[in-house]
């Protein structure tokens, strides 16, 4: 088979991932695109998700193709726990191709108001009536937890790339060894309707941290690439009624794809990076937002 056919040049069967905040939104997506291409998914979540029945979806969808899913629990909001995580995956893994770092939280003012109308009084009460512990929070899940996840786990990831390949190439060769960190658009423009304050700022953290981390990792040739994705439907992020938790309302329908962001675009990204075809992608981000940054500033 050629090289540069799809089956061999986006091929992830046989590799091992982990998917934080694998069992919802996001992260499900990305997982059902590594188990339905062959790969073994680790995927975690908090104690409460629905973390069996995503792994049972899981490998539902891999049996046709061997891809297989494990699902655990997992607290990322403290080194312990995510020494904890970095050990589960010891247990039965002695190398990992692909580390998602995924799983995020958004913390919104209480007081809310519309942040491009609102006048001066109205907006400084809802931006003050930020929490400071939302702030710290998120930094702990959105920024802190990649960073101390891809460095209890570099010696795996390194091990990964380090594997000596049929033809004689490493596994580095091949894009096994890689972190791809969820970023969001949040980070590439500075305004909408609604405050993300936190939210943004914690993105904007991670984009530079995927540099950080990349440069530092360089020497193994372990890589780390961010996706930054616009609007996608999630438990977080609902879209399509407009009303409610759907804070965004029609918001996307004024990107030029005119449509949210699915399955089949954050699958798709992911296997580009983590496969042989993405073997030469460090150190940067992708946005995935069908153009919506491209007039998101100063729009409503």
């Amino acid at each position: 088979m050629a090289s540069t056919e799809v089956n061999t040049l986006f091929s992830v069967k046989g590799r091992v991932a982990l998917v934080t905040g694998g069992t919802s939104g996001i992260g499900l997506m990305i997982a059902k695109g590594l188990v339905t291409n062959g790969a073994k998914v680790y995927v975690c979540g908090l104690p409460n998700d629905l973390i069996e029945e995503a792994v049972h979806e899981l490998n539902t969808l891999g049996a046709r193709c061997g891809g297989t899913a494990i699902g655990f629990s997992c607290n990322l909001t403290s080194k312990e726990g995510i020494l904890q995580t970095s050990n589960k995956i010891r247990e039965s893994e002695f190398s990992l191709d692909i580390l998602i770092s995924n799983a995020g939280i958004r913390r919104d003012p209480p007081q809310s108001c519309n942040v491009l109308t609102a006048p001066l009084s109205e907006l400084q009460a809802s931006l003050w009536s930020s929490e400071y512990e939302d702030w710290t929070q998120s930094f702990q899940v959105n920024t802190m937890a990649h960073y101390y996840l891809s460095v209890a786990l570099l010696d795996l990831l390194a091990a990964a790339g380090d594997l000596q390949m049929p033809d004689g190439s490493k596994g580095r060769d091949h894009g096994r060894g890689v972190v791809v960190i969820t970023s969001s658009i949040a980070s590439l423009h500075n305004a909408t309707n609604v405050d993300m304050m936190s939210y943004a700022t914690t993105k904007a953290a991670t984009d530079h941290l995927v540099s950080l981390l990349a440069a530092k990792f360089s020497r193994w040739y372990v890589r780390v690439c961010g996706i930054n994705p616009g609007f996608v439907p999630s438990n977080m992020n609902p879209m399509g009624t407009g009303s409610g938790s759907d804070i965004f309302g029609d918001l996307v329908q004024k990107a030029p794809a005119k449509r949210a962001g699915g399955l089949d675009d954050l699958a798709g990204i992911v296997l580009f990076l983590v496969s042989k075809a993405g073997a030469c992608v460090h150190g940067r981000s992708i946005a995935i937002d069908g153009g919506r940054t491209l007039f998101a500033n100063g729009q409503d």
